[in-house]
């Protein structure tokens, strides 16, 4: 009876006592809104439509994380999608993105980038790729992994970069 319980067997003293204990908390994972997504134009072009060679976005995340005594290690999974623009020539767009993770001042301790290719579909136009990431913070002893956080998106250029943030983009 006791292994069923709830309380893996242990008496009411040492549940209360694990009622008090923090909870382990994983750092929060976050993709800022300008980093997103990414529009690659044909070099020499306008920026309108027709220009567009891809356009790709971070479609979703997940992941969770472990702890030990060198500090936290976050799993993550990531899925990308792209489509070919009017102005594509390749079945395939090349994109680059950041994991970078920061301390609990919002700091930027520590950034990778990554490279993928993902293929696009002949009939659709379009394609994923699931990306598998491993990020390793050190704590040092008795520090938490609430305060830091784990930015996702595009390793963008200037000018991609303005152009997300431009507010009359039309698409």
């Amino acid at each position: 009876m006791a292994a069923c319980s709830g309380n893996g067997g242990k008496g009411p003293e040492a549940q209360a006592a694990a009622d008090t204990t923090p909870a382990l908390a994983c750092p929060k994972v976050s993709i800022p809104d300008e980093t997103r997504e990414v529009t690659q134009f044909r070099g020499g072009g306008a920026r309108d439509m027709t220009d567009v060679v891809s356009r790709a976005a971070v479609l979703q995340y997940d992941g969770g994380c472990e702890f030990d005594d060198a500090g936290v290690t976050v799993n993550l999974n990531l899925l990308l999608g792209a489509e070919r623009g009017p102005a594509a020539r390749d079945a395939q767009g090349a994109y680059q993105y950041f994991v970078a993770i920061t301390d609990p001042a919002g700091r930027i301790i520590g950034k990778q980038q990554f490279d993928t290719t993902i293929a696009f579909s002949p009939n659709v136009g379009k394609g994923t790729s699931a990306e598998e990431l491993v990020q390793k913070i050190p704590l040092a002893k008795g520090a938490t992994a609430a305060g830091y956080g784990i930015l996702v998106g595009f390793q963008l250029t200037p000018e991609q970069l303005a152009f997300n943030r431009d507010p009359r983009k039309s698409f």
